[in-house]
């Protein structure tokens, strides 16, 4: 089936296509260039596509050389965001540039129908047979005829597979013990701390006998599973990588965690027994002071702080003068402060989004350029990772004393924020193995 691709932007010079037309693309009549990352399109190949990653865009004028200019050259890259700028380029090269709207993850999710949603509800290893079957098949088709249409892989959407004794094969033995349920987690493109946090929120509410398979592409991975399974008494089974590069793992959850919540100083805290077991015991509680307010220091504070979370240890993050902006709303809120109060808060960032680099800052070029290096690597933004450490129970105080001296009130700050003193921060580092100073 052939389609006919359309001027849907009048201000672009190069055209559009959208997810249910590139699925039925005669592939024969067109050059597909794939922009998305190595390890992303070996778990989800498009058949016949020439790959480039992204973030080789700066050498994209010498692997042009390889696209012939003979046919329309259709682009495209996870969400069709980085495969518009691409088709820019090329349009000012004299390809005819056509991007797919939506990108990789818009034609998953029109080509996925009810069987991929059956399968996702299976046992985990049917859906890893049938997500392989499915590769070999559209290899195999494409080669038969190349004008059939082309219907790429489809993996689950979800990240991990609902857990049920219906669906993973849990099922009573005849003395009436039930047996172990599996799950299964694919972190395959994620990076730390994703595919430990993944792990961990899989196995949090699950009982005692629980089996998890996962499946990870990141090197680190490796040793962060090992040493996440030591740490907190989880029982590690098999630990390989295969010949494609990706880390399979296998665990049994054999200890109970303690809640990643951030220590409550109320009344009755002090008449709770501290443990000593590993696992989330008050004496492996991590503490942050978070003093400088530069972005990748930031980053580094809650990378740590999701990855200590995801542990089943305390983490408290104490923020103090040029911290506390990390802390503000990026929206103006009015309240009644002194000229010099005004003046603090003209001069120093709103929010997270105009942080700075702590070095090779350019006049927010560098930051800008990290975040897009981020994004193009498949890492969590500064805000994703403050919404997981929120979500984890990561504690957030913000120094009171600081806050008085340069101006900022409390209705500026973010939600989730408490305030507190310097008994407070001893506190939690009293109880922590670890404190750092940032």
């Amino acid at each position: 089936m052939t389609i006919t691709l359309k001027h849907d932007h009048d201000a672009d010079d190069y055209r559009h296509i959208d997810a249910n037309e590139f699925a039925h693309l005669d592939t024969s009549s067109v050059t597909l260039l794939d922009l998305r990352e190595p390890d992303e399109v070996l778990v989800h190949p498009i058949a016949g596509a020439i790959n480039i990653p992204f973030e080789n865009i700066g050498h994209i004028g010498n692997a042009l050389s390889d696209i012939p200019k003979s046919k329309p050259v259709v682009v495209f890259c996870r969400v069709g965001d980085w495969s518009a700028q691409v088709c820019e380029i090329l349009a000012d090269r004299g390809y005819d540039a056509v991007n797919l709207d939506g990108g990789y993850e818009a034609l998953r999710e029109a080509t996925a129908g009810p069987s991929e949603v059956g399968r996702s509800e299976g046992d985990s290893s049917e859906v890893g047979q049938s997500k392989r079957q499915s590769v070999s098949d559209s290899s195999s088709s494409a080669a038969a005829s190349s004008s059939a249409p082309v219907m790429p892989p489809v993996a689950p959407v979800t990240l991990t597979v609902p857990v049920s004794s219906k669906t993973q094969g849990g099922s009573t033995s005849s003395n009436g013990t039930a047996t172990s349920q599996l799950l299964h987690v694919d972190a395959k493109g994620l990076k730390c701390p994703g595919p430990i946090v993944a792990v961990a929120d899989a196995l949090r509410d699950q009982p005692i006998g629980t089996r998890l398979k996962a499946e990870a592409t990141e090197d680190a991975f490796c040793s962060d599973i090992a040493v996440w399974a030591e740490r907190t008494g989880n029982r590690l089974i098999d630990l390989r990588r295969d010949d494609e590069g990706i880390i399979h793992v296998e665990l049994e959850k054999t200890a109970v965690p303690t809640q990643p919540a951030g220590r409550s100083f109320g009344a009755n805290s002090s008449s709770a027994p501290a443990s000593t077991d590993a696992g989330g015991d008050v004496l492996h509680d991590k503490t942050f002071v978070v003093f400088s307010g530069d972005l990748d220091k930031t980053i580094a504070v809650f990378i740590m702080a999701n990855g200590a979370a995801a542990m089943g240890r305390k983490v408290t993050i104490f923020f103090t003068f040029w911290g506390l902006n990390i802390l503000r709303r990026p929206k103006r809120v009015r309240t009644n402060k002194n000229l010099i109060e005004r003046m603090f808060g003209f001069m120093m960032p709103r929010g997270t989004r105009k942080l700075g680099l702590s070095r090779m800052n350019m006049g927010g070029l560098g930051a800008a350029m990290i975040r897009w290096i981020m994004k193009s690597k498949n890492v969590a933004s500064l805000e994703e990772l403050m919404r997981q450490a929120k979500e984890h129970g990561v504690r957030l105080v913000a120094c009171q004393m600081s806050m008085d001296i340069m101006g900022i009130r409390k209705e500026e700050l973010i939600d989730g924020v408490e305030l507190g003193g310097v008994s407070t921060f001893l506190g939690s580092g009293e109880t922590s193995d670890m404190s750092l100073f940032v």
